[in-house]
């Protein structure tokens, strides 16, 4: 780890005992819905936990179904999993609602899957039915508001939730190879850094700084994946490597939430920085 400038400080790094298989986050609380798994061991768990400071607020949470139990999302202090994969349809079945805070059970809905969070509601859908008959969930109770959707209503539901989201969170954009953006942060990138990037690029600009997470080949041809921030001049300020011995791409390696950086390192540690 390579750290340029005092202001940039870790506000935690908690080390959890599987990989790290997806984050939600919880912007009304500053929460992180995190779910492990390992495929070695079909093992998996949820935690909750603060993304200020690093703290458990729900530890080591498991479900019945274990490895076929998912997670879904995190809002208002509601951890939102799935009980099972649905093998027939390819979906998954069943929605549980639990407290983040305690891990008590709020509700469940074992006939629905969950489709996406709205701005009053959760949407779910049958799981043979398709995206155009879906119903309308009361967060907090899991009951049905009586009532049709309109597809349109609920393209429009779902676009104004995650834009509400996005106000005190950020996510990279996406580059590969073949993007006309590509060539120019590889560019930079070898000028500042003297490495040179692969596959894809990852970038994410606030009105302070920009981070960029790139992909270096290995002598064995397998890639390690970075994290860099710089300021607005282009002066590199942090560096950081979260992966080694890589095969493939990878998305959702890192993201601002109230100006908390957050990413996964080597699989396993969650580590955040106030920026």
């Amino acid at each position: 780890m390579h750290i340029y400038t005092e202001k940039y400080l870790t506000q935690f790094e908690v080390r959890l005992p599987l990989p790290i298989w997806q984050i939600r986050f919880d912007e009304k609380t500053g929460w992180l819905g995190v779910e492990t798994r390992d495929a070695d061991t079909l093992q998996n768990a949820f935690y909750v936990i603060d993304s200020q400071n690093g703290s458990f607020v729900l530890d080591d949470y498991k479900t019945k179904e274990g490895w076929w139990s998912g997670l879904e999302d995190i809002y208002n202090g509601c951890l939102y999993l799935h009980r099972s994969n649905n093998q027939q349809f390819g979906q998954h079945a069943g929605i549980l609602a639990l407290d983040a805070d305690t891990g008590n059970m709020l509700w469940e809905q074992p006939l629905y899957s969950f489709y996406g969070l709205a701005q009053e509601y959760i949407l779910a859908e049958e799981p043979d039915q398709d995206a155009t008959n879906l119903v309308r969930l009361d967060y907090r109770t899991g009951t049905i508001i009586p009532g049709f959707i309109p597809l349109t209503e609920t393209r429009i539901s779902l676009n104004e939730f995650q834009a509400r989201r996005q106000q005190v969170s950020k996510v990279p954009s996406h580059y590969q190879e073949n993007n006309i953006f590509f060539p120019e942060l590889q560019l930079f990138l070898q000028e500042v850094t003297r490495t040179k990037a692969v596959l894809a690029i990852d970038y994410l600009e606030t009105d302070q700084y920009f981070v960029i997470g790139y992909y270096q080949t290995q002598p064995d041809l397998k890639y390690t994946y970075r994290l860099a921030v710089f300021d607005l001049n282009g002066k590199l300020l942090l560096q950081e490597k979260l992966k080694s011995n890589v095969t493939g791409i990878g998305l959702d390696n890192f993201f601002i939430l109230n100006n908390t950086l957050i990413f996964n390192k080597y699989k396993d540690t969650l580590v955040g920085y106030g920026l």
